[in-house]
């Protein structure tokens, strides 16, 4: 067992003991995880059901997961900042000699190192599949934030490879949207809220994170195909709240796309083409309305969509952010996006009169 976090011996020796193994495609980037306890891995291939991949491809990413006790309370961890609006000790930091980072989650326990050739997770693992989900996919927003690309706060859906991002703050019903929008079978899903995107030759290339839609109970509610989701006990008491009440509710549940949607309905690149900007609001008195947006003079309309990396950011050299407060410029998410149709969604919430809206484009 894996004792001293900063003994590279221990690390090597745990690391050689995690025999069970996976691998999962995304896009071009392959991620082979092993660990010392197949039941984790057998969660993973469920929740990674349509990224499951055959190729053993040795130029991709190997990540290790060790099962053990959490480790590491001892160390006097660096405060990684928070968000705008966040409140709360979320996680700490602490620089690794061997050119890596260890990061500690302070909820869970859960220690990570982001490393370059070595990305590791030690802990209670098998109990925060959250957490070891979210750590695969930074190493895919590593990949390809070092390739130039931008990070947005933002679902998105595909239709004949040409992508509509949507993109609000956390309960904004972006998650919701895109869901509603699935119900049109021509439509893919992407992601549900980390997207990459690159201005090449006046095209943008965007890259959907892998990461599943988790939606309150209100989005299950309100569709037909997902309530059953919901226990009927608990469809029972929710019905029964009004609803400013129920679309305040945290209360997340997952959404497999392909159990609901169906098979193939999963993709993980194409074209961006529309960003939709959610500006509406429940008490509103004004109808559902899809306005333009002229980047050139209203930049502010997109600061939304930014995102930080974090303190997992490591680029192909290795190398940490020093700033990680660090956040891309609103003129550089512009320039990026400045082939595309960007519009603000206003008025009163009202997905299925959103939905007609975004038929038109």
């Amino acid at each position: 067992m894996l004792q001293d976090l900063f003994n590279p011996k221990q690390l090597i020796a745990a690391q050689d003991k995690c025999n069970y193994q996976r691998i999962y495609g995304f896009g071009e980037l392959s991620v082979k995880v092993k660990s010392n306890s197949e039941a984790l891995l057998d969660e993973l291939d469920l929740y990674y059901k349509s990224y499951v991949s055959s190729r053993n491809d040795e130029s991709g990413k190997t990540l290790y997961v060790i099962n053990q006790e959490n480790i590491g309370h001892e160390h006097n961890w660096l405060d990684v900042p928070r968000e705008a609006g966040k409140q709360g000790k979320k996680e700490g930091y602490l620089e690794n000699a061997e050119g890596g980072r260890w990061i500690k989650k302070f909820k869970t326990g859960l220690t990570l190192l982001q490393h370059q050739s070595t990305p590791t997770v030690v802990g209670e693992c098998e109990q925060q599949l959250a957490q070891i989900v979210n750590f695969i996919n930074n190493q895919c927003l590593n990949h390809y934030l070092s390739q130039g690309f931008e990070l947005g706060h933002a679902s998105a859906f595909s239709r004949d490879g040409k992508v509509t991002a949507i993109a609000a703050g956390s309960g904004g019903g972006k998650s919701t949207l895109m869901l509603r929008c699935l119900e049109d079978d021509a439509r893919n899903f992407l992601t549900n809220d980390r997207l990459l995107f690159k201005n090449e030759d006046g095209k943008v290339a965007a890259v959907g994170i892998a990461k599943l839609p988790r939606v309150n109970p209100g989005t299950l509610l309100n569709a037909p195909r997902l309530k059953h989701i919901l226990p009927v006990q608990r469809q029972a008491e929710l019905e029964k709240l009004p609803i400013s009440e129920l679309w305040g509710l945290e209360e997340k549940y997952d959404v497999q796309i392909e159990d609901e949607y169906g098979l193939g309905r999963v993709v993980l690149q194409g074209e961006l083409v529309n960003l939709v900007m959610l500006d509406w609001a429940l008490n509103s008195d004004e109808p559902t309305a899809l306005l333009p947006v002229d980047l050139s003079a209203e930049a502010e309309e997109i600061d939304g969509l930014r995102k930080r990396p974090g303190p997992f950011f490591q680029d192909s050299n290795g190398v940490f952010s020093e700033d990680l407060n660090e956040l891309a410029s609103l003129s550089q998410y512009c320039q990026a996006l400045a082939p595309i149709n960007v519009y603000r969604l206003t008025g009163k919430i009202d997905f299925d009169r959103a939905f007609e809206l975004l038929e038109t484009l």
